[in-house]
C-alpha cells in the first residue's frame, strides 16, 4: 500500500511541475509580444503613419513573392491577347522553374495610372506592355528601368527606334509594329505595276478617259496623316523626337504640296469633295484602282473578295525616295522596382518574344506586325501582301507623341484643305502652317478654337469634312 502511495505523490509532483512551467511558458510568450511590439503604441498616436508602413511592407512583399515569378500587364486586343497568353504558356513549357502572372486592362490609360500609382509606391508588376505613346510619361516619372544597354536597338524597326528614346536613354524595347499606310491596288485594274508616281498619273488618266470610266488613284488628302508620307520623300522630315521640335516650314514640304496641288488641281486625277469612306468603298467595290490606306484594312479586302496586291508608296515625281509613312506600336517597359533576380527572368522572356520565331507567329496570328528587321527574307517572304508590308515598315518613321501630333493635323489639315480650294500656294501654306504651329503651341490660339475654325473653313470651301479613325 506504501508503494502505490508514493506511486501517486510522484504522479501529482510531476503534474504540478508541468503546470508551472507551462504557466511560465505562457506569460513568457505574452510578455515577449508586447516588447517586441512598440509599434503598438504608436497606433494610438500616429495610426496613418503604422498604415503607410503597413503599405510599403505589403507591397514588398508582393514584389518579393517569389524569386522565379514575374507579372505582366497588358490592354491588348483580343487576338493579341490571345496570342500572347500563348507565347508565355509556351515560354514557361521551355523554362518550367518560372511563373508568370498577367492581368490584363481594358485600355493603356487605366493600365499607365495603375501601374504608376502601384510602381511609386514599390510595387506593381515586372513588365508592362504598352504602346510608345506612354513612353514618355513613364520615362519621366522615374519608375521604369533604362534598357539602353539591355537589347540590341539595331534589329528594330527604325521608326520604332526613334519613339523609343527619353533623355537620351531608351526605356522601352520595341515589341510589334502597327498603324501605317501602304499602297494598294487592284490586280484586275493594274496590269503594270508603277514604278514611281510619273506612272500612277498616267494609269489614272488612262483609267478615267476609257469607255467604262474608272478612278486610277485615290488620296485622303484632308486627313494630313495621309500627306506627311511625301515629306519624307524628299528626304526630309517634319518632327525632332529629341527635342520636339515642329518645322512645317521646310523645301520639302513645299514639294509636298505641290504635289498634292497637282494630282488634285492639274492633273486633276483625284477628285474633290469625296470623304474617306467614299474612297474606301470605291477601291473595295472595284472602281477606284489605286489607294493609299492602313495596314489594318488588308483583312476588309481579303473579306470583301478583292483581288488586290499592296507595295511601298511609289516615290514622288520629282522625290528622291519612297515616301515614309508613321509608325506605331507596342512595346516592354519594366518596373524599376524589380529586383536583381526578376530582371534576369524579365530579359529572357523578352528576348523570347522579341527572337523571329515568336515575332513570325505575332505577324501570321494577329492584326500587328514585327518589330524587328529581316523577316521580309525569312518565313513571311512567300506572303506577296506580309512581304511587301514589311518593305513599307522598314522605312517608315516613328509617329509623334500625341500631344504634338494633334497640334500637327490641325494646323496641316485647315491649310491643305484650303491649297486644294485654291485659296492659297503651297509657298505660303508652308510659312503659315509655322506661324500657325508656333501660335498653337506657345498657347496663343486654343486648339479647340483653332478646330471650329477649320470646320468652318472646311465646310465653306470643301462643302465636306471627313473623319478617319484608325483601327
Amino acid at each position: 500500500m506504501k508503494k502505490i502511495k508514493f506511486k501517486n505523490i510522484n504522479v501529482i509532483f510531476l503534474l504540478a511541475i508541468i503546470l508551472i512551467l507551462a504557466m511560465a511558458l505562457f506569460t513568457g510568450t505574452s510578455c515577449s509580444k508586447i516588447q517586441s511590439s512598440p509599434a503598438s503604441e504608436a497606433v494610438n498616436n500616429a495610426g496613418s503613419q503604422i498604415t503607410e508602413n503597413n503599405t510599403e511592407t505589403t507591397a514588398n512583399n508582393n514584389l518579393l513573392q517569389s524569386e522565379n515569378t514575374i507579372s505582366i500587364w497588358d490592354s491588348c486586343q483580343p487576338k493579341e491577347r490571345v496570342f500572347l497568353t500563348e507565347s508565355i504558356n509556351n515560354f514557361l513549357k521551355q523554362n518550367p522553374a518560372y511563373t508568370i502572372d498577367t492581368r490584363h486592362f481594358r485600355n493603356e490609360e487605366e493600365l499607365v495610372d495603375v501601374f504608376s500609382a502601384s510602381s511609386l509606391a514599390g510595387d506593381g508588376p515586372e513588365i508592362i506592355l504598352v504602346g510608345f505613346d506612354s513612353m514618355k510619361k513613364l520615362a519621366q516619372n522615374s519608375i521604369v528601368k533604362d534598357l539602353s544597354n539591355e537589347v540590341n536597338y539595331n534589329i528594330f524597326l527604325p521608326g520604332l527606334v526613334e519613339l523609343s528614346s527619353f533623355d537620351n536613354k531608351k526605356y522601352i524595347i520595341p515589341f510589334s509594329s502597327s498603324d501605317f499606310l501602304i499602297f494598294y491596288y487592284n490586280k484586275n485594274l493594274i496590269k503594270k505595276i508603277p514604278g514611281n508616281f510619273d506612272d500612277v498619273i498616267s494609269i489614272s488618266k488612262e483609267l478615267l478617259s476609257a469607255k467604262d470610266q474608272k478612278y486610277g488613284f485615290l488620296l485622303n488628302a484632308s486627313e494630313p496623316d495621309w500627306d506627311v508620307p511625301f515629306i519624307g520623300g524628299y528626304l526630309d522630315w517634319f518632327y525632332e523626337y529629341d527635342s520636339g521640335a515642329i518645322n512645317l516650314n521646310s523645301a520639302a514640304m513645299e514639294k509636298t504640296l505641290n504635289f498634292i496641288n497637282n494630282i488634285y488641281n492639274v492633273d486633276k486625277i483625284v477628285p474633290h469633295n469625296m470623304s474617306y469612306e467614299d474612297m474606301n468603298n470605291l477601291f473595295k467595290s472595284g472602281k477606284a484602282a489605286m489607294f493609299i490606306n492602313g495596314v489594318w484594312s488588308v483583312d476588309e479586302y481579303k473579306e470583301a473578295g478583292l483581288n488586290f496586291g499592296v507595295l511601298k508608296i511609289p516615290r514622288n515625281t520629282d522625290g528622291i525616295t519612297n515616301p515614309t509613312p508613321m509608325i506605331s506600336g507596342l512595346g516592354f517597359m519594366v518596373n524599376n522596382n524589380s529586383s536583381r533576380k526578376s530582371f534576369e527572368i524579365v530579359k529572357k522572356f523578352i528576348n523570347y518574344m522579341i527572337s523571329p520565331d515568336i515575332q513570325t507567329g505575332w505577324t501570321l496570328n494577329t492584326s500587328s506586325f514585327p518589330a524587328i528587321t529581316g523577316l521580309e527574307t525569312d518565313k513571311l517572304s512567300n506572303d506577296d501582301i506580309l512581304y511587301n508590308i514589311l518593305l513599307q515598315a522598314k522605312i517608315c518613321r516613328g509617329e509623334p507623341p500625341e500631344e504634338d501630333l494633334r497640334l500637327i493635323r490641325d494646323v496641316l489639315k485647315l491649310n491643305i484643305d484650303n491649297l486644294i480650294s485654291g485659296n492659297i500656294t503651297a509657298a505660303d501654306a508652308k510659312e503659315k502652317m509655322q506661324e500657325d504651329i508656333i501660335k498653337l503651341k506657345s498657347g496663343k490660339i486654343k486648339v479647340e478654337d483653332y478646330s471650329s475654325t477649320t470646320s468652318t473653313v472646311n465646310q465653306k470651301n470643301t462643302g465636306n469634312e471627313s473623319t478617319t479613325t484608325k483601327k
